[in-house]
């Protein structure tokens, strides 16, 4: 586990951080419920992108505290919540009994991967209230939760 960890952490190191604090690209997603949402319906409000596939034990993994970190803001309308799955509806349903998740969640997103060039899982983005990237992890790591949590927080602020 422990190994595990400090690859997840070390591969993190390798992320495009000279994107903090630039533009995020424009988007439009529809989630499993029919509901758009947009960089224009989200403008002004801090946006958690959650990138993930059924396959992946460290992404599922993290389902448990990333809906601790949506319930604790869940009723903060300055912050919005995107699951943004490789897997079509099908298979993601078929998940969602066991794992529950509870924010809005975008199937098929592979156009939505390449729009924010993510190419490794999980990977969870924040975007600040100005449209710019404040946050980008790679990997699966105990903890992610507080990272997101803290990183929500400071957008906030700005």
């Amino acid at each position: 586990f422990l190994i595990l960890c400090w690859t997840a952490f070390l591969f993190a190191q390798h992320e495009p951080q000279d994107l903090l604090g630039t533009k995020a690209q424009e988007f439009e997603f529809k989630d499993i419920n029919g509901q758009i949402i947009s960089s224009n319906s989200t403008q002004g409000k801090v946006v958690v992108l959650n990138f993930w596939y059924v396959g992946c034990k460290p992404c599922l993994k993290e389902m448990p505290e990333l809906n601790r970190v949506f319930e604790k803001y869940a009723k903060n309308s300055d912050v919005v919540f995107i699951s943004i799955t490789l897997d079509n509806l099908e298979r993601v349903e078929k998940k969602l009994s066991r794992y529950n998740i509870k924010y809005p969640i975008v199937v098929d997103g592979q156009e939505a991967c390449k729009t924010f060039n993510v190419s490794a899982y999980p990977t969870n983005i924040v975007i600040d209230r100005n449209g710019n990237y404040h946050f980008r992890f790679t990997g699966g790591i105990s903890g992610i939760g507080k990272l997101i949590s803290a990183s929500i927080e400071e957008a906030l602020k700005r």
